[in-house]
């Protein structure tokens, strides 16, 4: 590989998920470098040698052989966050690194950057119940306090990241997040009959696929669903997409027992994990999107629904209102002020139309153009720092 004096290595781990958060971060971050052209400093792109890479790293890529029972899994990841990110980036002769994730090597021969985008497990104990989560915390937290730089998505990730980990604000940068340009009004009518017919949607659509952990909150909207029924369409439907990442109850509590209990069985639709298409077309046949979330590091799903035109009704949250702004209702996360916003909206078709208009101007303020900018400005500043 060529010798570039200011290189800058890009941990390319989540390239491989592109439907996580971590993994839309990462991809959307590494194709807005590419395709900028020429532009300093240089981005070298930093994996795994390994099966799930083939694809994604080219032959410029730093890439360095997992050892043998550290190729998958959770294993790669820890044996790359402390030891294949290191050698990969000697190997790339980069002059500093980026891990856009909260994780770091303890031990690095060049400055690191990290973005962490959100201290949700020392925000909720709940998250961070186990012993080996808890010694995992440990590690990266040292690790960030020794990074050059920690990148965070909104000013609430700041406050926190400051309180929870004891970093000087002074080394956080706020660099907000964006979405695909997919994101965007779309109408296809085959397509739209289709999935409305697949998940028997016989009239309006209120749509949620924010994620089932507690912290979203979808107790809350449930509940303020059924309190506003009597004021809505009788075929009306509320559809939450998603899936439990693991068994544990306190974490993912299981949503059917409440449906029944509010005897909305014939309204609510749990389609389970569904397609970034099927997630698309939902957005746009959806005359209202819901979000509840107690906390969120930056609130990606409420700016996609905006994008698409969709009206949104948004918890006034955490980092919420930084993302929302003017461009929706933000509410207090209680059940009867959820009811009253889906009245409201669902009845005013003036008001939806001045909430789609609203949310498109205010999902236009973002893009990843601007986000891969704002980092590249972070990168000068280390290498210049270094020098």
């Amino acid at each position: 590989m060529n010798d570039t004096t200011d290189a800058v290595g890009f941990d390319g781990l989540f390239l491989d998920q592109a439907t996580t958060g971590v993994g839309m971060y990462a991809n959307n971050l590494w194709r807005t470098f590419r395709c900028g052209g020429e532009q300093t400093p240089e981005v070298r792109l930093l994996v795994p040698d390994s099966e799930a890479y083939r694809g994604i790293a080219d032959h410029d890529s730093g890439k360095v052989r997992p050892p043998a029972g550290f190729r998958n899994g959770k294993w790669l990841k820890i044996w790359w966050e402390q030891r294949g990110i290191v050698r990969a980036a000697d190997r790339a002769n980069v002059r500093a690194v980026h891990s856009p994730h909260f994780a770091a090597p303890m031990f690095a021969r060049t400055p690191v950057i990290i973005t962490i985008h959100d201290v949700i497990p020392f925000v909720y104990p709940e998250y961070r119940s186990s012993a080996s989560m808890r010694a995992y915390l440990r590690i990266v937290s040292h690790a960030s306090k020794r990074a050059a730089v920690i990148l965070t998505d909104s000013e609430c990730s700041r406050r926190d990241i400051e309180r929870h980990l004891g970093i000087d604000r002074e080394r956080i940068v706020v660099v907000p997040l964006a979405v695909d340009d997919k994101f965007r009004p779309s109408h296809d009518d085959d397509a739209d009959a289709e999935i409305r017919s697949r998940l028997e949607l016989p009239g309006p659509v209120i749509f949620n696929v924010g994620g089932l952990d507690a912290r979203k909150n979808i107790e809350t909207l449930l509940r303020g669903f059924a309190t506003a029924l009597p004021d809505l369409d009788p075929d009306i439907r509320l559809v939450i997409a998603g899936a439990a990442h693991s068994r544990n109850r306190r974490l993912y509590p299981p949503l059917e027992p409440i449906i029944e209990q509010l005897g909305v069985c014939d309204r609510v639709v749990l389609p389970g994990r569904v397609s970034e298409a099927d997630k698309l077309r939902l957005y746009n046949i959806a005359d209202l999107y819901v979000f509840t979330s107690l906390y969120e590091g930056f609130g990606l799903s409420p700016l996609e629904a905006m994008a698409c035109g969709t009206p949104v009704v948004c918890s006034n949250r955490s980092s919420l209102p930084e993302v929302v702004g003017e461009g929706g209702i933000l509410v207090d996360p209680v059940p009867e002020k959820i009811a009253g916003s889906i009245s409201t909206v669902m009845n005013d078709r003036y008001l939806q139309r001045r909430l789609s208009q609203q949310g498109l101007e205010q999902a236009s303020k973002f893009s990843w153009e601007r986000t891969a900018m704002r980092t590249r400005e972070v990168y000068r500043q280390v290498l210049e720092s270094r020098h």
